[in-house]
């Protein structure tokens, strides 16, 4: 066994090396910045941010451990999903036995989503593994009857609420998937009674925490997403699993042994693949119906889907005999492409391309000095920028100087960006610089979103260049880099850099092209 699972860990982590030494980009340098704060200062200033405190206060230990490059903060997601390679096998072979144990563990080895996220310094693959081992507890304690595990259960679905929002459709899927189990049950009455004591408790928890969630939901959202159509309810199973090939193979396989196992309700495994479905589909589709309230749909969030789906995947496919083996071989296959790795032939994922924030601060750097002026339109690219340029700039948005150029301020966000104008924002900063100091426009890239969000990024950077234009007492210095040709879609930023050739009570002089 622990051959095995060494052999699968090994995988696993060389799946999951490339792109760790690339530059940080736009979310991770969020996570850096509100790591970065004093420990106990972190809760309060995630009013401003919409997030729960764990990850943050995670990574807080972490950097001061390892540091803050990019191989580091990289590494504490990795960790976590690594460890979801021995939790899936235990899960799986404590609940439906040995074969289902080994598939998991693989599966959870070659999936592409903790691929990607076990190489981003934020918290997802950390909320994978946190549901992992919620939802095994939860088919124990509930599915299974074992009231053990019931603590286990609470801890888990706290600690998951601590560490993301989308926490609160998982603890209302298993409210309910619970209940289905208690119902099920021959010994209904004390089947409820611990459901209602295990929730309860995970409410006590989770109190302390519900005043700054309120005044989150009040003041803060997510201006950059859309709100999602129904067929992406569906596709997020496709998105979650990384290939839509693999739900095909999983549904010609698997579909049929978990209709029967599901008939099965009296037995411990039925009553599980009741409520693997029910905690997988009820997930989506509370996600999807509070991303219609307030938009937030996003696949990285996806996580929270992939234990519910991987258990349910390694039970159908352990129960389908030779299909079962076949099918899992292709999923593998799909996953971890090893053919194109040895050809070439496959381009693997990268996040080289996310930002060249770090490119173009080596750039600038020669060009500041101590006091100068940082303006980003994108307000969200603000902690990244402070991390590769330094403390020594001060930074602004089209909103006006940045308190804490580590934390965005998302509170009315929208509306502060559409408020914003050259007069109340711009002028004041330019006229307080003293002669000689650099202004430096930060631009974020094309992007491939219609959102008003992103509109008013754009037409904020056109606004501003145009009004440092024809402003007598800057001039253009150096920019736009990179040049437009060298652009591309994403999170990729041009910047402009400018001089303040007259003070306040100066006169406008004429300065020489450079």
């Amino acid at each position: 066994m622990a051959g095995g699972l060494i052999a699968l860990l090994a995988t696993s982590l060389l799946l999951r090396l490339e792109g760790m030494a690339a530059s940080l980009w736009l979310d991770e340098g969020i996570s850096v910045g509100i790591a970065s704060q004093p420990v106990g200062d972190i809760p309060r200033l995630l009013v401003q941010d919409g997030s729960p405190p764990l990850y943050y206060l995670v990574l807080h230990g972490w950097m001061n451990l390892f540091g803050d490059g990019p191989v580091a903060l990289r590494s504490l997601s990795l960790l976590a999903a690594l460890a979801m390679v021995p939790v899936a096998y235990w899960a799986g072979r404590s609940l439906f036995g040995s074969r289902a144990g080994w598939m998991a563990a693989a599966l959870a080895a070659t999936s592409p989503y903790l691929g990607l996220f076990g190489r981003e310094a934020r918290m997802y693959t950390l909320l994978a593994l946190l549901a992992l081992v919620c939802v095994a507890a939860f088919l124990h304690a509930f599915a299974f009857g074992c009231r053990r595990w019931i603590p286990a259960f609470v801890v888990s679905q706290a600690l998951i609420l601590y560490t993301h929002n989308w926490g609160l459709y998982l603890a209302a899927a298993a409210a309910l998937a619970a209940t289905i189990c208690a119902l099920r049950r021959p010994d209904t009455r004390r089947a409820l009674i611990d459901v209602a004591l295990a929730f309860a408790a995970v409410a006590l928890l989770y109190v302390p925490w519900v005043p700054t969630l309120a005044r989150q939901v009040e003041a803060t959202g997510a201006p950059w997403s859309t709100v999602p159509v129904l067929r992406e309810a569906v596709s997020a199973v496709g998105s979650v699993l990384g290939d839509e090939r693999v739900l095909v193979a999983l549904l010609v396989a698997g579909a049929v042994p978990l209709v029967g196992l599901a008939r099965q309700w009296h037995t411990g495994e039925g009553r599980s693949t009741i409520a693997l479905a029910v905690l997988a589909g009820a997930t989506i589709g509370l996600a999807w119906v509070g991303s219609q309230i307030e938009p937030g749909w996003s696949p990285r969030y996806f996580g929270i889907f992939l234990a519910p789906l991987l258990l349910l995947a390694a039970l159908g496919l352990s129960r389908a005999g030779g299909a079962g083996l076949v099918a899992f071989g292709l999923i593998v296959l799909f996953w971890t492409q090893p053919l194109g790795r040895i050809t070439g032939a496959r381009i693997p994922p990268t996040m080289d391309d996310k930002s060249n924030v770090e490119q173009v601060a080596q750039r600038l750097e020669p060009l500041t000095r101590p006091g100068d002026l940082v303006i980003s339109t994108q307000m969200e690219h603000v902690p990244l920028l402070y991390h590769y340029f330094g403390p020594d700039l001060r930074y602004a948005t089209p909103m006006g100087v940045v308190a804490d150029p580590q934390v965005v301020d998302w509170r009315h966000a929208l509306a502060r960006m559409q408020a914003s104008n050259p007069t109340t924002g711009l002028d004041p900063l330019v006229d307080a610089l003293a002669t000689g100091a650099q202004v430096v426009l930060v631009c974020p890239g094309p992007s491939p979103d219609d959102l008003l969000w992103f509109r008013l990024m754009d037409l904020r950077c056109e606004t501003w260049r145009q009004e440092l234009g024809a402003d007598p007492k800057v001039a253009l210095r150096q920019g736009p880099f990179p040049p437009p040709e060298e652009r591309e879609n994403g999170t990729p930023v041009f910047v402009l850099v400018y001089e303040k050739t007259t003070g306040p009570t100066e006169a406008p002089a004429t300065a020489p092209p450079w």
